[in-house]
């Protein structure tokens, strides 16, 4: 179902925020500051491991990063190819699970990245802390885990929740998409984002996307975390648009 859902979403992702550019921009001098102020600076190895269609990625590799850059859909990655020929920029990129990664060599990575809400896309705790064992294995010794989601436990939890994006303009025609989520008992969620593009002849198209989230909290992630073998774990609310947790590998 994720793999799908963001198969679907890949041509679109970027007309979901009022400006995709200057948010890749944003999240990527965000990061690049986060990281540096922990020693990991330019030529460091980051491992982009739920890399979508390349907004962090993207953003990252004008701090001179070497960035891998994986994810399990196929048409995100697709995407993110384009958007780095386009810019003639250069990334490794493949398709792999977030709760395995097994395409990244064990302690080659100096970061591993999974920003956006990710990680919740992972329904059990025991695939979450599968993905935080994962990332563990990757990184180098002192490497770094940096996370941002959503704040589950601060959100109310209402059936149906309509959350709109807003109206975009594309190539003169007009885009509107919505998510919707229906509450599951507490901690899951069935999310479906209706996305709705009218031409200027007034042709109308919708499309319907369904995936589902775990709405873990905080508080059980950094718990997660630290089983995985991780320390040094902290929140940050002044780095991007969502709460940032960060862990280092123990030396």
């Amino acid at each position: 179902m994720i793999a799908s859902f963001y198969d679907e979403l890949a041509p679109f992702y970027h007309l979901l925020y009022g400006d995709w550019e200057a948010a890749s921009a944003q999240q990527g001098r965000a990061l690049a500051g986060l990281l540096g102020r922990h020693g990991i600076g330019p030529g460091a190895h980051v491992l982009d491991a739920a890399c979508g269609i390349g907004t962090q990625t993207l953003g990252l590799l004008p701090y001179g990063y070497q960035l891998s850059a994986s994810d399990i859909s196929v048409g995100a990655v697709g995407r993110l190819n384009e958007e780095l020929a386009h810019r003639g920029l250069k990334a490794r990129v493949r398709i792999d699970d977030l709760r395995t990664l097994g395409e990244t060599e064990d302690a080659s990575a100096d970061a591993v990245i999974a920003c956006d809400n990710s990680v919740p896309h992972l329904l059990t705790d025991d695939d979450l802390l599968q993905a935080f064992r994962s990332a563990h294995r990757c990184l180098k010794p002192g490497g770094m885990l940096v996370l941002s989601v959503r704040d589950y436990a601060a959100i109310e939890r209402q059936s149906p929740d309509v959350r709109p994006y807003g109206m975009r303009y594309e190539n003169g025609d007009r885009f509107l998409a919505t998510q919707v989520w229906e509450w599951d008992g507490d901690l899951h969620y069935d999310l479906r984002v209706y996305l709705t593009r009218e031409s200027a002849t007034g042709d109308c198209k919708t499309q319907v996307l369904k995936s589902r989230y775990h709405a873990v909290t905080i508080d059980q992630l950094l718990t997660l975390m630290h089983g995985a073998g991780f320390v040094d774990l902290q929140r940050r609310d002044d780095v991007l648009f969502q709460p940032v947790l960060t862990a280092r590998k123990p030396t």
